[in-house]
């Protein structure tokens, strides 16, 4: 026998410690007689929770529970408000301010902006809140917080194994993640990161290396992952890509540690007063007024999967026979039926009103994308559900794939142009008084009320970006300030792809983006926006000061004679600014969806569909 170790007649290597003394019996070392332990973690297992406000479908939550019954360890869960994430900062890392970690030569740069309104910061709370109350009817605890995670986790005590939903689609979180190791390490622990269900897809199953061999469009990577044709229907190819379905919550929780007291725990009784909440948080009583007076739709995991199922059985055809005298860009009768039937809904990316208004339950992760996408399967829209979270997933994987990259001014494709950060022509954006209708409603919309439709966002960023030639970055932090549904990948991801930074641009400049611009396409979308809504139903909703204008002028009210403007009582100059853009002339003719519903002999099909 070697000293190595022997193998059998059945041919299965028997440890060294082991000798044979004769077929089939085997003779054990004194040693050997010992049963072996391996020690085991001193402290509790840790549920970080994250983007990942649920407990259905939730891998995250059952890899730790999992952990912790293996072990017969205590289990504990905890969130964190990162005060980083709320207040007032540059632009750019906040992990990084000194930027050790990125362009040694960069200099602050400061827009005045949070983070994070007050009226995002409460629908927060409340998602958190909801959590919290779940737990607790299962005989469990959410510690909530208010710090650092890298400083409120290293009150953990000495052992504990931290499990959390890792999210590299944003620089800053990792910075954080590799923060709580560090942290963790410090006192024996460790910090375990999954991937989760925050995508679609699992990372393990893509049939490519995110880092560098990213498909190159959105249609490239419809193609890679086995879908027949991403923009019209849901299916797939026989060898496609797996969808991986979702995993229920656990049946139970194992016992909590006891007398775990972590640096900034936030009462339960201030967690439950939002408003008490937010001043926690560190926003100003004139901030909390304001959005305590806003309405915002029911929180957390059950209200967003509540919200899914209604939709799935009463709202999700919304979108069928609405004729549009104009389609802009979006390919609306392209996928319709002859009796008008769009699986796609694309007239509802047009509308004030959306489509399936879940985007803010998945930015915080109160309903996972792979549950949606499994809920959906056999409904006359699930591809229209397939199509939406494609484009999300798109958006995250780039996110990866360009890193840093997203955030810079010249974007992922490199491209310079001059830009402004002209503070008065920022200001008149933000506040929805750029004298143009339709932009200041968008954008008083988004400032109230935390929504607007894709439609709203594109043409608001496109009109900042080419016809006021302001930093494209201004507008993504502001909109990250004020979304209710503010990702980082959706977010940045439009916004260079808006503003025509997101890849090298060969065939030359985007329009305006030299010299003085010439405003063409801004007036096909006004002119299509006109089209669909002679009256400015809209307009008059969201920018009073224009309620008494005649229809012919709603959309143009600088065409208005000074008659027409003491009738109205808006006075252009005085009561409504006067375009930042100088006068437009509206293009009359924004072309005809040709929708089926009310279009004799079928639909025209569209030449231009969304840029993949």
């Amino acid at each position: 026998q070697s000293s190595a170790g022997s193998r059998a007649a059945s041919g299965v290597w028997w440890p060294a410690s082991m000798a044979i003394s004769a077929p089939g019996k085997r003779v054990h070392d004194t040693d050997a007689d010992t049963p072996m332990k391996f020690p085991r973690p001193e402290g509790p297992v840790v549920w970080w929770v994250r983007n990942d406000l649920r407990l259905e479908d939730n891998p995250v939550v059952r890899t730790a529970v999992g952990e912790a019954f293996t072990d017969g360890r205590k289990c504990a869960h905890v969130y964190v408000f990162d005060p980083r994430y709320l207040d007032v900062s540059n632009y750019g890392r906040v992990t990084d301010p000194n930027f050790e970690k990125s362009i040694k030569t960069r200099r602050p740069i400061n827009w005045g902006n949070r983070k994070c309104s007050a009226l995002r910061a409460r629908f927060w709370v409340q998602c958190v809140r909801a959590l919290a109350e779940d737990l607790e009817r299962r005989g469990s605890k959410l510690h909530v917080c208010h710090g650092r995670p890298e400083d409120v986790l290293s009150g953990l005590p000495a052992g504990s194994t931290v499990v959390c939903q890792e999210e590299p689609v944003s620089p800053e979180q990792k910075d954080i993640e590799d923060g709580v190791e560090k942290a963790l390490a410090g006192k024996g622990g460790d910090l375990r990161r999954e991937w989760g269900a925050m995508s679609l897809y699992q990372r393990g199953d893509l049939p490519f290396r995110i880092q560098d061999q990213m498909p190159g469009s959105y249609s490239g990577l419809g193609s890679i992952l086995g879908w027949t044709d991403i923009w019209t229907c849901a299916d797939r190819q026989d060898w496609a890509t797996p969808i991986r379905g979702s995993v229920s919550a656990p049946a139970c929780l194992p016992e909590s540690p006891q007398g775990v007291e972590l640096p900034g725990s936030i009462p339960p009784e201030v967690l439950a007063d939002d408003a008490a909440a937010l001043a926690r948080l560190g926003y100003t009583p004139g901030e909390i007024k304001a959005a305590m007076e806003q309405d915002l739709p029911p929180a957390g995991e059950r209200a967003a999967r509540n919200h899914f199922a209604t939709w799935l059985e009463e709202k999700s055809d919304s979108g069928d026979k609405l004729p549009m005298a104009a389609s802009w860009d979006l390919p609306v009768s392209d996928t319709c039926t002859a009796d008008g039937h769009d699986p796609l809904q694309w007239a509802n990316l047009a509308r004030p009103e959306g489509w399936t208004k879940v985007s803010h339950y998945l930015a915080l992760g109160c309903i996972s994308a792979r549950e949606m996408y499994n809920r959906s399967k056999g409904r006359k829209n699930h591809t229209g559900v397939i199509h939406r979270l494609m484009w999300r997933e798109w958006h995250r994987l780039n996110a990866i794939h360009w890193g840093r990259r997203l955030f810079w001014l010249q974007g992922p494709g490199r491209v310079e142009r001059p830009w402004t950060t002209d503070p008065k022509l920022v200001e008149a954006w933000k506040l929805g008084k750029t004298g143009v209708p339709y932009i200041d409603a968008c954008m008083r919309e988004l400032r109230t009320t935390g929504w607007l439709a894709y439609k709203g966002r594109k043409t608001a960023g496109h009109f900042l970006v080419f016809d006021l030639g302001v930093d494209w970055r201004v507008g993504a932090y502001h909109y990250e300030e004020v979304l209710l549904d503010y990702d980082v990948a959706m977010n940045y991801g439009n916004w260079v792809t808006v503003a025509h930074v997101d890849k090298p641009r060969s065939w030359g400049e985007a329009p305006g983006a030299s010299g003085a611009p010439d405003h063409a396409d801004l007036e096909l979308k006004l002119g299509a926006e006109r089209a669909n809504d002679p009256a400015g139903a809209y307009i008059r909703r969201w920018v009073p000061e224009l309620r008494d204008v005649d229809d012919r002028f709603i959309h143009t009210p600088w065409e208005m004679s000074a008659e027409d403007m003491a009738k109205s009582k808006c006075v252009i100059g005085e009561a409504y600014p006067a375009p930042l853009t100088g006068e437009l002339k509206l293009i009359a003719e924004g072309g005809g969806d040709g929708h089926p519903a009310t279009a004799a002999g079928g639909a025209d099909k569209p030449t231009a569909a969304p840029s993949a």
